[in-house]
């Protein structure tokens, strides 16, 4: 009967809820265990985890509600076991992440809760916002040192004090202006400086950016930008650094890991660094292919001590 059942109508497993036991599951979606079992295999879920986040997140929770209660309340409110309560009370989420997580499955929790933060994305909006959310109060950045055409705030806030060193709109200001302001002027500076090195009169990627002519003064740009942000950020001031690494005639410039051993040196400290993966990049003809395509870029995100 339940055979003729399942084969008779849709199984909804888009439904599946990985808070849910798998006989719970099957009982809620009108199927067997065996069946929810296999969608997990076939979808590759990491039901491991979800279980173990699940937990987690319901003890946790509980606690926030409810910091007086005792063991034997929370255990019979919650159903887990005193000993289980206890060993996931001492967990902090990363430690869900790093003891049960199998990165080559899906998390259902993942899947549902589209708003979490990651550190990978193909969204530029989503990264900036993301940051924005953990380490700026929600709120826009004060002040963009390479603010160009603004093309880098698509549907995001923009900074209130706008700087270039070749303003193209009205409201973006000199960057010798920033140069002469007084210490400690900002909470949270960004800067995205370009990652074209060409000598090079015609190129389709410099109608569109800005360009070095030689990689020294791409890192005498980047010493530069350090330098000023440093000085013109707050204690405890947030900046925010958009790079990439390189590769130019024929060799690879590590920029990224340039830009964090400076920003070290200053006395920045590293909070986060996030990954934007490229949807489209433009690319020169070639006949062949010696290092892997640079088709991601980094934001470091520091902190002035």
């Amino acid at each position: 009967m339940t055979i003729f059942v399942e084969m008779s109508k849709k199984i909804r497993y888009e439904l599946y809820d990985a808070a849910l036991s798998v006989e719970e599951n099957a009982q809620r979606l009108g199927c067997s265990p065996s069946s929810i079992r296999k969608y997990i295999r076939t979808k590759e879920i990491d039901r491991k985890f979800d279980v173990a986040y699940h937990r987690w997140k319901t003890i946790t929770d509980y606690n926030k509600k409810n910091p007086n209660s005792t063991y034997a309340e929370k255990h019979r409110v919650l159903g887990f076991s005193i000993n289980t309560i206890k060993r996931y009370e001492a967990m902090c989420e990363d430690d869900i992440y790093q003891s049960k997580r199998d990165t080559e499955k899906v998390s259902t929790f993942d899947i549902v809760n589209r708003n979490s933060i990651k550190s990978v994305s193909n969204s530029q909006k989503d990264v900036l916002l993301w940051i924005m959310r953990l380490y700026n109060h929600d709120r826009p950045f004060d002040a963009d040192l390479t603010a160009s055409l603004l093309k880098f705030y698509k549907e995001v806030p923009v900074p209130q004090h706008l700087f270039d060193k070749y303003p193209q709109l009205p409201q973006v200001r000199d960057l010798v202006e920033a140069e002469q302001l007084p210490d400690s002027s900002f909470s949270s500076i960004v800067f995205d400086l370009p990652f074209i090195v060409s000598d090079e009169t015609v190129s389709m990627m410099k109608s569109r950016f800005n360009y070095f002519t030689s990689i020294n003064d791409l890192y005498v740009a980047n010493d530069s930008m350090l330098n000023l942000s440093y000085r013109l950020l707050k204690s405890k001031g947030i900046l925010v650094v958009k790079t990439m690494d390189i590769n130019n005639m024929g060799k690879q410039y590590w920029v990224s890991d340039y830009v964090f051993q400076k920003a070290s040196e200053m006395g920045f400290t590293l909070l986060d660094k996030f990954i934007l993966v490229a949807n489209m990049k433009l690319l020169r003809r070639t006949h062949s292919q010696h290092v892997a395509r640079k088709n991601h870029s980094y934001f470091f995100v520091f902190r002035k001590p």
